[in-house]
């Protein structure tokens, strides 16, 4: 006779097999492992670079709290200083970046009595030399042809102890030269950078020179079809819209909301319709090519809106500000006429002096509304082109008109600059929208 340990054994062994060859269920799904933890950014390994300049006047019962080097996702960040009003008997220790193993941690700044010995001076960031290291290969830039444009193809720089990339932008060609690609070069077992840059193309034959037009005159050409503006944007159905330009082709087909117009007239730099009886609001677009539309603006249908009557009123305000902007720069100038000349050239020349400055101004203020890709394109590229050629041929005018006291000229020109920028930005803004539209492809 099996002894009763023996029998509970055999019953427990037994039961076990029997679970085994049972199926199983359970999801698995729920037991995975969690994914490993994001890489936690431990601080900076390298020190912070120079304090930025901030220009400030002194105020009145308050203390000016520097700005500093913060360290925010990976990379070194500027916070600007800022106003504290002051405090009885106390004073503000800079905060400071200290070193310890390698490693860079911020001590905050606070204030203390008056009377404490001030902080120990921070040690000066250690001095950026060349890189002893090659350069990373060059990434891999996708881009198109551009008539009358070369590709400055994007580079390694060094910057802060490690290397960056600057990616590639387009310059516009220039006669007779060529451009020189920017390399690094190794020297003394350091590597330096050897700028890009225009020279002259030998093996290129010789352009004859553009034709002479007066002081500041440039030749402008523009060779796809470009639209510059269309009116009205808003009224009835019956309304006679027009949209202005260069270069439309003689088969130039309208689209409003998405349906081919009939009956337009199309020439070389105007397109003339009426909208539809049955039209609502929607986009006017223009087939010009077999590439693709061009966005021409929205059209917002109002039975009860008088374009006519709108764009009167309009110029009858742009009227009465630029006889008032004359008369007050008439009273500025109530001197004789060689002082004027006088300082119109003086003008002149500053503004001549200044001009890469005020273009570098302008670009960043541009740069900071569009998006780089939107600017890259051919219609932006068209549109600011169209518009820089009428600000310069308009500003012209107008200095020619002042030296003269043609102030009847003056006006005239100052509400035509006031048109000029309007059309400008509105067509813009269309640009962008067709921009968007696309996807952000050009």
């Amino acid at each position: 006779m099996r002894s009763f340990s023996t029998r509970i054994a055999l019953s427990l062994l037994l039961a076990a097999s029997t679970a085994g060859a049972q199926p199983d269920t359970r999801d698995h799904r729920q037991h995975r492992p969690p994914p490993p933890p994001a890489a936690v950014d431990t601080g900076p390994t390298s020190a912070p670079p120079a304090p930025q300049n901030e220009a400030v006047t002194p105020k009145a019962g308050y203390t000016w709290i520097s700005g500093r080097w913060d360290w925010k996702n990976g990379k070194w960040a500027w916070t600007a200083g800022h106003w504290e009003r002051e405090r009885a008997g106390k004073k503000w220790r800079t905060g400071r970046w200290d070193q310890h193993d390698n490693k860079w941690s911020w001590v905050d700044g606070e204030w203390v009595d008056a009377s404490q010995p001030p902080a120990p001076p921070q040690p000066p960031p250690p001095v950026v030399t060349d890189p002893t290291q090659a350069p990373p290969p060059p990434r891999d830039e996708k881009w198109q042809p551009r008539k009358g444009f070369v590709y400055v193809a994007g580079n390694w720089d060094w910057k802060n102890g490690k290397w960056e990339w600057v990616a590639g932008h387009w310059e516009r060609e220039q006669a007779g030269k060529k451009w020189r690609t920017s390399r690094w070069e190794q020297r003394d077992g350091k590597w330096a950078r050897v700028d890009g840059g225009w020279e002259d193309d030998h093996a290129a034959p010789p352009q004859p020179p553009p034709p002479s037009h007066g002081r500041g005159r440039h030749d402008w050409k523009l060779e796809r079809p470009v639209i510059s503006s269309y009116w009205p944007a808003k009224g009835k159905a019956g309304t006679r819209i027009t949209i202005k330009g260069k270069n439309f082709p003689k088969d130039a087909q309208v689209m409003f909301a998405g349906q081919p117009v009939k009956a337009a007239k199309v020439t070389a730099n105007h397109i003339m319709f009426v909208l539809p009886a049955n039209a609502t609001s929607g986009a006017i677009t223009l087939q010009a090519d077999a590439r693709r539309q061009l966005a021409v603006g929205q059209f917002e249908v109002v039975a009860s809106y008088d374009p006519v009557a709108e764009q009167r009123r309009i110029d009858e305000e742009r009227q009465k500000a630029a006889e008032a902007a004359w008369k007050a720069r008439q009273s500025q100038l109530a001197k004789d006429r060689a002082a004027r000349e006088a300082a119109m050239r003086q003008a002149m020349e500053e503004r001549a002096a200044t001009r890469e400055r005020r273009r570098a101004e302008i670009v960043a203020q541009i740069q900071a509304k569009f998006q780089r890709d939107f600017l890259a394109d051919d219609d932006t590229q068209d549109e600011l082109t169209l518009h820089a050629q009428r600000v310069a041929e308009l500003t012209r005018a107008r200095d020619v008109a002042e030296v003269s006291a043609n102030g009847k000229l003056v006006v005239r020109i100052d509400v035509a600059m006031g048109r000029e920028n309007q059309r400008h930005d509105e067509r813009m803004d269309a640009l962008e929208a067709a921009f968007k539209a696309r996807g952000g492809q050009r």
